[in-house]
């Protein structure tokens, strides 16, 4: 079970979702979630690797690689498959 606490209760976070094998997780990393880490910290992030870790995925309904999950605790706030906003992201993984 993933529960991650700030220090005043559950804090947002982004789940990456991804696999060794998989060329275009490679390329998302690269792309949004090492920008993403530089922007909000890397604190905000966890890359799950959904071979070595099924049951957390399928607790997510990740289906395909490479996924992002927000998290506001344990409340999804938003699960997507393909490229994301990484401003718009980016702050709300800030409160903003």
């Amino acid at each position: 079970m993933l529960i991650f606490l700030g220090g005043e209760g559950p804090m947002r976070k982004l789940l990456f979702f991804h696999a060794p094998w998989c060329p275009p997780c490679r390329f998302y990393e690269k792309e949004f979630i090492s920008f993403l880490e530089k922007i909000v910290g890397e604190d905000k992030i966890q890359r799950v690797d959904a071979q070595a870790d099924p049951f957390t995925a399928e607790k997510y309904h990740v289906d395909k690689l490479p996924t992002v999950v927000l998290l506001d605790g344990e409340t999804v706030h938003m699960n997507r498959t393909g490229a994301i906003d990484v401003n718009e992201v980016a702050n709300w993984l800030k409160g903003a």
